[in-house]
């Protein structure tokens, strides 16, 4: 599955900045679960549009922004604090959206925003990380405060993951489990990716990425859906 089109796309103003989010919505007319899902460092939204389909398809409504600082991590993390406010409190979503049932789940350095966000909102029912990393150990710092249940995939280590430094978040999470997706490489998790990530990164093949979307939904349908 390529990136495809969202079903809508919006423009938010939040304090932390203005961005672009893409919505991909379920068929069920029933109000369903929220899966933030953001990209990676130096990335945009269109990085992990083929996330938010197949999560679409999987029963829940994914929203995937625009990031609006490249490497403000704290920063990023508010602003995702701030859309699920936005979208689980305003008028025009309550019929879709049940703000009682919201994940967060980001690749590398998304996957740290969605941490921090993750950290300063208990009402957040799971974190996904998608081969995080963590920056000056703000992860590990955040992963203090997290109430929530957490769910770590993890490629082989490279200097891309920053040498697999997501463990030391692992390390630290009270409510954690964890994978390693044998011989991934980072932008296995990222959905879709390109081929200029692959050339830093390593080739990415259809056995690894379908391992990542199975777990990972598996693990948002526990924790959401059942």
């Amino acid at each position: 599955m390529r990136g495809q089109l969202a079903d809508d796309t919006i423009r938010v103003r939040l304090p932390e900045g203005a961005a672009v989010v893409d919505l991909y919505w379920p068929d069920k007319p029933a109000t369903s679960s929220l899966v933030i899902v953001a990209h990676g460092f130096f990335r945009r939204r269109h990085n992990m549009s083929a996330w938010g389909q197949y999560l679409a398809k999987e029963g829940f409504v994914a929203a995937v922004p625009d990031l609006p600082a490249r490497a403000d991590h704290t920063r990023n993390g508010r602003f995702i604090s701030a859309l699920r406010t936005y979208l689980c409190d305003g008028e025009s979503w309550r019929q879709r959206i049940d703000p009682r049932r919201v994940g967060l789940m980001g690749f590398s350095a998304g996957g740290l925003a969605c941490l921090l966000a993750a950290a300063d909102n208990p009402g957040v029912a799971i974190w996904v990380g998608l081969d995080p990393v963590d920056s000056n150990r703000l992860g590990v710092q955040a992963a203090l405060r997290v109430n929530c249940h957490a769910f770590v995939l993890m490629a082989e280590p490279s200097a891309c993951n920053a040498h697999g430094n997501a463990r030391n978040i692992v390390a630290a999470l009270p409510n954690c489990e964890h994978y390693r997706v044998a011989k991934a490489v980072h932008v296995d998790a990222e959905w879709p990716t390109d081929w200029m990530a692959e050339v830093i990164c390593g080739r990415s093949e259809n056995e690894r990425r379908s391992e990542f979307h199975r777990l990972a939904s598996a693990a948002l349908r526990e924790a959401l859906i059942s």
